[in-house]
C-alpha cells in the first residue's frame, strides 16, 4: 500500500522544527531540513526498511522485507533512489518462508552487498545479496549453525574487502559470526564469543586493517556490550563501557568510523525495573568512552549511526511516547548529542538505519504504522539535506 497524502503531509517537518538545536546556539551539519521521500509499500500485510546506504543524492537504496496476506512466503525488498523517486528493484527469495534483509552497503554503483537469513525449514540460513549494476544475485554463503543462522551487519571498502556479521546458534548456544569476502568468496573468519551466548549487530570498516564490529554477550543474569576489532590480522574483543546500575539487557544496534581515532556504537539497554535508554559511546584511537545521548522518555533506542567526520554524526531509533513510538534522531557536533525534530507519522513509527554519503546528504530510513487502522505496516524514508 503507498502512502496517501494525508500520511506524507503528517511526516513532513518544517526546517523550524529541525533546527531547533541551533536555536539554541549549538550549530547543526549542513544538512538542515528532514522531509519524507515516501517509498512503495509492496507487501499487502506488512512492509519494513531495515538498512540503508547513500552513494549520492540521487543513488540510494534500502532494504528489508515484506508480507502478503494469506502467503506463508516473507520476500526481501529493495528499493532504489533516483533523485526523484524510490522504486522497488526485483530480489531473489530462495526461502520457502522467510527472505529478509536487515543491512547494505555499497562500494559503487555497481559493486552493492545485502546481507540478512532465508529459510525453508526450521533452520534459518544466512543471505548475502550482490548487485552488479544490473541486477541482485544470491552469492553463496556459510551457514555453520545447526539451529540457526542470520547476518545483520555488513560493510565494504573495496571489490575484495568485505565484512557480514551477525550470528548462529548450534546447540543451544549463540555464537557471534563473521563472514570475509575477498573478491571470490565469503568464507567464515574467527572471531571471539564471549559470555553464555553472543552475538553481533552491525559492522563498518575504514580500510582493509581497519574494522569494528558491534552487538551483546549474555548471561543468564545479564548482558553486556561487545565490540572486537579488526587489525589486518584477527578479530580481537577490546573493553567497552556498560551502563550503571543494574542492567538487565543492553545491546550495541549500530557502528561507524570515520578513521582510526573517531568511531561511534550506539544501542540501547534496559533496567531491572523495565525502563530502556539510549546508550552511545566513542573511540578516540586508545579507548572506548560512554558518552551522554539524551532520552526523550523512559523507553528510549538507537538502532543506527553514521557519521561523516569528528564533528558530525547522526543516530537514529525510537522512544516511547505512551503507547505509541515515535521516530529519534539525534546528532553530534563535535561537543554533544542533540535530539532533534524528526517526522512521525500518526501512529507507531521507528527508524532502524541511517546513512550519509556527506554531511549535506542524509538518509533514515524505517517503517510506521497508522494509528486506529488495520492498515499493513509501511516503510519510511527520510531525507535530510
Amino acid at each position: 500500500m503507498l502512502l496517501s497524502t494525508p500520511v506524507v503531509a503528517a511526516l513532513l517537518i518544517t526546517p523550524g522544527a529541525a533546527t531547533a538545536a541551533g536555536a539554541a546556539g549549538v550549530p547543526l551539519a549542513a544538512c538542515q531540513s528532514w522531509t519524507s521521500t515516501p517509498p512503495p509499500s509492496p507487501g499487502t500485510l506488512d512492509n519494513e526498511l531495515e538498512g540503508v546506504t547513500a552513494l549520492s543524492p540521487c543513488n540510494v537504496w534500502a532494504v528489508g522485507g515484506y508480507h502478503n496476506m494469506g502467503s506463508s512466503q516473507g520476500s526481501s525488498l529493495a528499493e532504489h533512489w533516483n533523485g526523484t523517486t524510490w522504486k522497488v528493484v526485483p530480489t531473489p527469495n530462495p526461502g520457502s518462508q522467510v527472505n529478509f534483509l536487515l543491512a547494505v552497503k555499497a562500494v559503487s554503483a555497481t559493486n552493492i552487498w545485502a546481507v540478512g537469513n532465508t529459510s525453508d525449514s526450521a533452520v534459518d540460513k544466512t543471505l548475502i545479496l550482490h548487485w552488479n549494476g544490473r541486477k541482485w544475485n544470491q552469492m553463496p554463503s556459510p551457514s555453520p549453525g545447526t539451529d540457526g543462522n542470520g547476518l545483520s551487519g555488513v560493510t565494504a571498502v573495496s571489490a575484495t574487502s568485505a565484512w557480514a556479521v551477525g550470528s548462529y546458534s548450534s546447540g543451544g548456544i549463540q555464537k557471534t559470526l563473521i563472514l570475509r569476502w575477498n573478491g571470490t568468496r565469503w568464507a567464515k573468519a574467527a572471531s571471539p564469543a564471549p559470555g553464555s551466548g553472543s552475538a553481533l549487530s552491525a559492522v563498518t570498516a575504514t580500510s582493509a586493517s581497519n574494522a569494528w564490529a558491534v552487538g551483546d554477550t549474555f548471561t543468564s543474569a545479564t548482558g553486556s556490550t561487545l565490540v572486537l576489532h579488526w587489525n589486518g590480522t584477527k578479530w580481537r574483543r577490546v573493553t567497552s563501557p556498560n551502563p550503571d546500575g543494574p542492567v538487565t539487557e543492553v545491546i550495541l544496534s549500530g557502528v561507524a568510523a570515520t578513521s582510526a581515532t573517531n568511531a561511534w556504537a550506539v544501542g540501547g539497554f534496559s533496567t531491572s525495573n523495565g525502563a530502556g535508554a539510549t546508550i552511545a559511546l566513542h573511540w578516540n584511537g586508545h579507548a572506548w568512552n560512554r558518552v551522554p545521548s539524551p532520552n526523550p522518555t523512559s523507553e528510549s533506542d538507537l538502532f543506527s549511526v553514521a557519521a561523516t567526520s569528528a564533528t558530525n554524526a547522526w543516530a537514529v531509533g525510537r522512544y516511547q511516547a505512551g503507547s505509541t513510538d515515535t521516530t529519534l534522531i539525534m546528532h553530534w557536533n563535535g561537543r554533544a548529542w542533540k535530539q532533534v525534530g524528526s517526522p512521525s507519522a500518526d501512529g507507531d513509527s521507528l527508524l532502524t538505519s541511517v546513512a550519509a554519503s556527506s554531511a549535506s546528504n542524509v538518509w533514515a530510513v524505517g517503517e510506521f504504522r497508522i494509528s486506529n487502522t488495520n492498515a499493513p505496516l509501511q516503510v519510511l524514508a527520510l531525507h535530510c539535506c
